[in-house]
């Protein structure tokens, strides 16, 4: 952020305007209920994450995508985009994703640098919303986008499902459709001097480029399998839990024994033995 004097920057050009592209708040659905929502549970500790954020931009200072690209929305900007994308009572989820994905300065500009969650004081991991937003977009809405990036992650998902390991060579044809499809023929062209670089420097063989050496084990596929034919896909948030008076070096087991309130079966307290 450009700098105004000693340590203060101006948020404003760059931090706050990314904030204002993501739209920072909640499009209602209608019809308006006469009193309040009512969200469940698990949906609010979704985003209690993102709604940590302090918005002290430590994590645009940090990140190296910005860096490179000026225009990338930014990592405080998609984790408050995923405070209301991941929110039930939000009209527009598809809308605000679809938006996030053509942008070519969205949610596919992140690189996985890891610097946002190493800056981030609050634990938000901007990183790891900007990888739901991407999940959100890819798995539930199925968008498309015209950067590709739907695409190139379910390629990583082909190459390991059939070579069990990623085979680098395939995975820009796979990304673009395969390699007999027009638009991986010009990417894979432009891609040559790096890969005559890699043959130079004996980073990779013919035979490492054209054949597959691996093949993925039935114990993999089946794995993929079973991942593929369940009903939804299970979301966990790590950033919620244990409890929040359990010492830290008490299993996790036994701090839930002892934090939670007793169920309607069982009595509230035990008496000591001989009363």
């Amino acid at each position: 952020m450009p700098v105004i004097r000693d340590l203060i920057v101006d948020m404003d050009a760059v931090h706050w305007k990314k904030v204002q592209r993501v739209t920072p708040w909640l499009i209602n659905k209608e019809p308006v209920p006469e009193r309040e929502y009512i969200v469940p549970h698990e949906n609010m500790v979704d985003v209690t994450q993102t709604m940590a954020c302090i918005q002290c931009g430590a994590c645009v200072s940090d990140c190296l995508s910005m860096e490179v690209d000026p225009q990338f929305i930014g990592p405080a900007a998609l984790a408050k985009a995923y405070r209301f994308v991941g929110d039930p009572r939000d009209a527009q989820p598809l809308e605000r994703l679809s938006d996030l994905a053509e942008d070519p300065h969205g949610i596919y500009d992140c690189t996985h640098c890891f610097n946002c969650i190493d800056a981030c004081p609050k634990g938000v991991d901007p990183m790891s919303q900007i990888m739901r937003l991407r999940r959100r977009a890819g798995s539930d809405y199925e968008i498309e986008d015209r950067n590709n990036g739907y695409r190139h992650e379910h390629a990583f998902v082909k190459n390991i499902r059939r070579n069990g390991i990623l085979h680098e060579p395939d995975l820009l044809a796979d990304s673009y459709g395969g390699k007999f499809n027009p638009n991986a023929g010009r990417e894979l062209v432009s891609g040559l001097p790096t890969a005559l670089k890699g043959l130079s420097r004996g980073k990779m063989t013919p035979k490492t480029m054209l054949l597959h050496t691996h093949k993925a084990p039935e114990e993999v596929r089946k794995l993929f399998d079973e991942i593929d034919g369940r009903a939804e896909r299970v979301e966990l948030n790590l950033y919620v839990t244990g409890y929040e008076d359990a010492p830290e070096n008490q299993p996790e087991e036994e701090a839930g024994a002892e934090g939670r309130e007793p169920s309607a079966e069982e009595p509230a307290s035990r008496p000591e033995e001989g009363q």
